[in-house]
């Protein structure tokens, strides 16, 4: 009796210690989760941020989206940012290119991109062509 006694307390100790430690891992990965939604950049503060900015209507409100942002990211952020949107903007010509070879119109690529449809056409327009690639049995006939 006794040794089941003992073999239930040290069951409990180690079930109560599997616990403690399981809650503040949640705890600690909770702390983590919210300093990242006040303090940096993610893919899902970056849409909202996009999603205000679209939505602003007048500079004024754009600029006070601006000051928003500049309060709460750091310069290295900023950088961050700022060179990944210099890569997609070279790279905007393959995008638009291949969005209109799945089928898009002008008008939704625009609307996707937050552009006008003339800015669009225009980079289809000038967008070398891209290669065809000739089957053996193409290029045998």
């Amino acid at each position: 009796m006794t040794d089941n006694r003992t073999t239930y307390a040290r069951l409990r100790s180690r079930v109560g210690q599997g616990l403690r430690e399981a809650v503040l891992e949640a705890l600690e990965r909770h702390e983590a989760q919210e300093a990242a939604a006040h303090n940096a950049v993610t893919p899902s503060t970056l849409a909202l941020l996009a999603s205000d900015y679209d939505s602003a209507t007048t500079d004024r409100s754009r600029a006070q989206i601006a000051v928003g942002v500049a309060e709460g990211i750091s310069l290295a952020e900023a950088g961050t940012i700022r060179r990944a949107a210099k890569a997609i903007e070279l790279g905007m010509s393959g995008l638009i290119s291949r969005a209109a070879a799945d089928g898009m119109t002008p008008t939704d690529i625009a609307r996707e991109l937050g552009a006008t449809p003339s800015y669009v056409r225009r980079i289809l327009r000038e967008a070398p062509a891209a290669p065809t690639v000739k089957t053996r049995r193409a290029a045998a006939e």
